[in-house]
């Protein structure tokens, strides 16, 4: 699993250190016809690039694991992640600001506007 503080390569973007990370509480259990259950452990990473690849800093990851038959693997494609996962890993995230008072705001306003 990756920790706070360690630095990484991004093919073609270059190097960055891995700031904040947010975790469920355990992982999302999921079945597959071909291999049986399989534990999926989805992250949300905030991480500082040593030089930002764009204006919007790109600074928000989504790194995943699975574990097969006893076996951790990295999870290689872009994940798959149910609402309630995704919920989790938001609020994990707020709780550890991850974000900004002018994003969390626009979050808000998007949310109240979406529920009225």
């Amino acid at each position: 699993m990756i920790k706070t503080g360690q630095r990484k390569k991004a093919k073609y973007w270059g190097s960055f250190t891995v700031k904040k990370v947010a975790n469920l509480e355990s992982p999302i259990l999921c079945y597959s016809k071909e291999i049986g259950e399989v534990e999926f452990m989805p992250t949300l990473v905030q991480i500082d690039w040593e030089t930002s690849p764009s204006p919007d800093k790109n600074e928000f990851w989504f790194p995943y694991w699975v574990k097969i038959k006893g076996k951790e693997k990295y999870g290689q494609f872009a994940p798959m992640i149910g609402q309630n996962g995704l919920l989790q890993l938001l609020q994990e995230a707020i709780k550890q600001d991850f974000f900004d008072k002018k994003f969390l705001i626009n979050l808000s306003n998007s949310i109240k506007t979406k529920i009225e």
